[in-house]
C-alpha cells in the first residue's frame, strides 16, 4: 500500500509544546510564547480569555499584551494560548491574578504603594512657569520661590513676576542665593543644608518642611508614557541644565523612594484630565541625588516654623548655582 508524502509526514509529526510567561507591567500584563516545536516548523500563535473585562491586544502574535481594567477588587483570570504548525496545534492555560486598578498603577509609579507623605496644604500654591512675564523661559527660580512662599503663607499674593521684578529684572538665570534672599525679604524660616546624608530628604520631609531644590535636570529620566506621571516630561538636550524645582513629599512604592515634585515647568502641558504636568510629578530619589551631586548639593529647606539645626551651611562661603 502507498502513502503520500504528506501523509507519512502528518503522521510522524510532533504537536508544539505550548508554554507562555507572563509579566506585570504596571499598567499592563504581557504575554510571551515560549512555546517549543520539536520540528522547526512555522509556528502560529493565538491568545484568548474568558473574561469579558480582558481585551488582549496582538492577539495572533508571538508576544501579546492586555491592559489592567478599572478593578475596585483582585480578579483571577484565565489565559488560554493555542499553538499551531501546519498539521497539530498545542494547548496550554494559565491563571492570572489582576490587580486592583490604583492610581499608582494608573501614575506609572509602580505596582505597590509601602508607604506615602505628603506636606500639601489645602489651597492652590503650585505656579505655572509660562507667562510669568518676559523672561518666563527662565523663570523657574522665581516661580519655585514664590510657591514655597505661598505654601507658608496663604495670604501671600506676590506672582513669579514680582520675584523676577526684584531680583535680576533685566533677565538672566536666578542664582540659589537669589532664591535664599527672597525668602529672607519675606521673612520665611528657611535653611540651607549640605545634601551629604543619604536621608536628609526625608528626614527633613517627615519634619513637615518642602525643600527647594537646584538640580542638573540632565540626570532625571525621560518619561516613559505621555500619560504617566513619574520622571521629566520635557526635552532636555545635554547637562548642566540647572532647574529649581520643589520638594514636598514622598512614596515609597515597590521599595523605591519617588520624591513628590512641584516642577514649573509645565508651560501649559497637561494630562488628560487638565492637570498640569508639573503639579504632583514623581522624580526617583537616587537620580534626584545624581543631579544635585553634579550640580549644587545642597538643599534648601522651607519651614511654616522656625528652623532648629545646628547643621547649616554658611550661605556666604558656598559656591552658587542657577537654574532656568
Amino acid at each position: 500500500m502507498l502513502f503520500s508524502c504528506s501523509e507519512d509526514e502528518e503522521e510522524n509529526h510532533l504537536a508544539p509544546q505550548a508554554d507562555f510567561t507572563y509579566s506585570d507591567q504596571i499598567d499592563k500584563f504581557v504575554l510571551t510564547s515560549t512555546s517549543d516545536d520539536t520540528d522547526y516548523d512555522l509556528l502560529s500563535y493565538q491568545w484568548s480569555s474568558e473574561s469579558q473585562l480582558i481585551t488582549i491586544d496582538n492577539a495572533s502574535s508571538k508576544m501579546a499584551s492586555f491592559d489592567i481594567p478599572e478593578l475596585t477588587e483582585s480578579i483571577e483570570i484565565t489565559i488560554e494560548h493555542i499553538v499551531c504548525d501546519e498539521f497539530l496545534c498545542g494547548t496550554v492555560n494559565k491563571s492570572i491574578q489582576v490587580p486592583v486598578w490604583t492610581e499608582i498603577r494608573q501614575w506609572g509609579l509602580g505596582r505597590y504603594l509601602e508607604a506615602s507623605l505628603s506636606n500639601n496644604v489645602d489651597y492652590e500654591w503650585y505656579m505655572d512657569q509660562m507667562n510669568t512675564g518676559t523672561y518666563s523661559n527662565v523663570n523657574c527660580g522665581p516661580a519655585t520661590v514664590t510657591m514655597a512662599i505661598k505654601w507658608v503663607d496663604e495670604a501671600f499674593e506676590k506672582t513669579p513676576e514680582d520675584a523676577r521684578n526684584t531680583y535680576r529684572p533685566g533677565g538672566g538665570w536666578w542664582y540659589t542665593d537669589d532664591i535664599i534672599n527672597y525668602l529672607n525679604s519675606y521673612s520665611i524660616s528657611n535653611i540651607t543644608l549640605s545634601m551629604n546624608e543619604s536621608d536628609l530628604l526625608i528626614d527633613e520631609l517627615e519634619k513637615n518642611n518642602i525643600i527647594i531644590l537646584c538640580l542638573d535636570m540632565y540626570y532625571i529620566s525621560d518619561q516613559v508614557k505621555d500619560e504617566w506621571r513619574i520622571n521629566r516630561f520635557y526635552v532636555v538636550d545635554d547637562k548642566e541644565w540647572g532647574h529649581f524645582i520643589v520638594i514636598k513629599g514622598y512614596k515609597k512604592v515597590d521599595n523605591q523612594i519617588l520624591y513628590e515634585v512641584y516642577d514649573p515647568y509645565s508651560f501649559g502641558a497637561t494630562y488628560n484630565d487638565q492637570t498640569l504636568k508639573g503639579r504632583n510629578r514623581y522624580y526617583k530619589r537616587d537620580e534626584i541625588d545624581d543631579a544635585t551631586e553634579n550640580w549644587w548639593n545642597f538643599a534648601i529647606i522651607v519651614s511654616k516654623s522656625p528652623v532648629k539645626s545646628t547643621k547649616g551651611v554658611n550661605v556666604h562661603e558656598i559656591e552658587h548655582k542657577y537654574g532656568r
